[in-house]
């Protein structure tokens, strides 16, 4: 029989928290042969559980595939070996789910184990095990919690002017580490305890309470306490649903997009300034890094349930079958200026109809939850249509999607900032790209199909971001990319001979920074050219890899390669 752990309690009580320590503990995964994590939040999709359950095991996305294969798979993979599997966040109180969610975990060794977070105590029930219930934090341990984030010690034994004040602010946390935390984020900055008064004293405390958001006032107190210019960029991340994990340039760049990072300083790097913005909030707690792939980052549930109150009516994500099924009043869709869709296996015209409503749409983004992995399919048909209809859109991202081309109704999105087709398999882009004067970001990482850049892209004067990393298909640079002189990522650069780029150009691009993969290198003809590519005085350049084609051929030249 299955060994089952629910851990139960409120939101923001730590549940996901301690379900990581334990899945994240060396000696923990000395037990286990398998180990899986996944997000679940409101939709129990058993399709969707069983494929993210099965890439975390195998590496294999098992794209189009029905439950059944699947599970097949999955009781293969797990057949007689030790297992952990995590399923954070479940919401589903239908046995008839579970049970069938259940069936290839059956074939694993004993000692196996499945975690489940939970708010419910009826969905523990169903598990027919005994739940963990995460109860609150003592008085002392929320008092220490609060003054660490607060003042970077255990106790206010150091800091006797806050003690006082510290325990009535840590009573108000009810015991509730998330709440303790984010109250300290916000006392981190206040150096006199009439500061910390005036917290104490706020209204916000006394807000009613709701069911399931217990927590919500104290988010809200922390919410007004930030910065103007975080508190734009915190509200953006309304648009992600829950559990979705992103890049901190990803994000950085969708705020530039959107004008949230205006009014900086003079000659300031706007990268440079989203990056702070960025890891504020996470000192803030309003991002917190991920605990399966340190690169990326989430919000919350409860801070997500935030963001969306405070963008309200201009906010707007849906699912594919979810759109499909509700009717929506066409008024309240003219104010949405923020959106994402988390499509299906294939995407219909008539999952995206509502979108196509939103006349007055900044930001559109097709991406995959926390519970779906591989990619989807549009026509192009779909997509055309789509686009047409959202003339004022600065932000549009379509990653992971097979679709092989590019509409040419692109090029009439006038103000189109930010443009990422990453991880599709088009072969290339059309040449209406160079009407998008305004254009910040294009991103084009892991297109393996592409082939090669329109000439048109040198000019995009206004182009700070080109990411072509992961493009192996990719032969060659437009002739003229050192016209892009605002260029700050350059991910890749193939040297040419006469028709492509020379390594030369590079001496127009003062602002790179980042990575930078230069290939093709037998191609440099003369040395003055690696010279005035004036590498060694791009500062911002953090990782130069350099790279020689494997068949040099009559371009071999031991002088040129010193």
């Amino acid at each position: 029989m299955l060994s089952i752990v629910p851990i139960v309690g409120m939101g923001g009580v730590g549940k996901t928290a301690l379900a990581q320590r334990v899945y994240n503990d060396a000696k923990v995964n000395g037990c286990f042969e398998k180990r899986a994590w996944v997000c679940v939040s409101d939709v129990f999709n058993v399709l969707d559980i069983t494929k993210t359950t099965l890439r975390s095991i195998t590496g294999l996305s098992n794209e189009g595939e029905d439950l059944n294969e699947l599970q097949v798979k999955l009781k293969d993979s797990l057949s007689g070996k030790k297992f952990l599997v995590v399923l954070d966040d479940i919401w589903n109180e239908k046995y008839e789910k579970w049970t069938a969610l259940l069936k290839p975990f059956e074939a694993g060794a004993k000692g196996s184990k499945i975690i489940i977070t939970t708010r419910n105590l009826h969905v523990a029930s169903i598990t027919r095990a005994s739940p963990y219930p995460l109860r609150e934090l003592s008085f002392d341990d929320c008092v220490s919690l609060l003054a660490f984030h607060a003042l970077g010690a255990t106790n206010f034994e150091s800091h006797p002017a806050f003690k006082i004040i510290g325990k009535k602010i840590a009573k108000r946390c009810k015991g509730l580490p998330l709440a303790a935390k984010m109250v300290g984020g916000v006392l981190r900055t206040k150096s006199n305890p009439d500061e910390w008064e005036d917290t104490l004293k706020n209204k916000i405390w006394d807000i009613p309470m709701v069911e399931n958001d217990e927590v919500l006032p104290v988010l809200k107190l922390s919410y007004v306490h930030l910065p103007s210019y975080l508190k734009r960029c915190f509200a953006y991340c309304a648009v992600f649903p829950k559990d979705y994990e992103i890049e901190r340039d990803e994000l950085v760049h969708l705020w530039i997009a959107g004008g949230f990072l205006d009014g900086q300083k003079a000659n300031e790097n706007i990268l440079k300034l989203g990056r702070k913005h960025f890891d504020e909030l996470v000192s803030r707690s309003f991002l917190q890094q991920s605990s399966i792939d340190a690169s990326k980052f989430s919000m919350h549930d409860l801070l997500n349930d935030l963001a969306k109150s405070i963008l309200g009516g201009t906010c707007f994500s849906s699912g594919g079958s979810q759109v499909a099924s509700n009717e929506h009043d066409v008024s309240s869709l003219e104010k949405t200026r923020y959106a994402s869709f988390i499509p299906s296996w294939y995407v219909t015209s008539k999952c995206l109809k509502p979108y196509q409503g939103m006349k007055a749409l900044r930001s559109l983004i097709l991406v995959r939850d926390g519970t779906s992995v591989g990619s989807f399919s549009i026509s192009n048909k779909v997509l055309h249509d789509l686009l047409t209809n959202l003339k004022y859109l600065r932000v549009f991202s379509l990653c992971r999607c097979q679709i092989i081309e590019v509409p040419n109704c692109v090029g009439d999105l006038k103000h189109l900032r930010y443009l990422n087709f990453s991880y599709t398999n088009i072969e290339r882009l059309p040449e209406s790209i160079d009407t998008l004067c305004k254009l910040q970001a294009l991103i084009l990482r892991g297109c393996q199909m592409l082939s090669q850049l329109p000439q048109c892209i040198t000019k995009l004067v206004s182009l700070q971001f080109l990411d072509i990393r992961d493009t192996w298909s990719l032969k060659e640079i437009p002739l003229g990319i050192g016209n892009l002189k605002n260029l700050i990522i350059l991910s890749k650069f193939v040297v040419g001979l006469e028709k492509g780029s020379q390594l030369k150009e590079l001496k127009n691009l003062p602002h790179l920074e980042g990575e930078l993969f230069i290939s093709e290198l037998q191609k440099v003809e003369k040395v003055i050219d690696a010279v005035d590519a004036n590498l060694l005085r791009k500062l911002g350049l953090t990782n130069l890899s350099l790279h020689w084609g494997e068949h040099l051929g009559d371009l071999h030249n031991h002088e040129r390669e010193a």
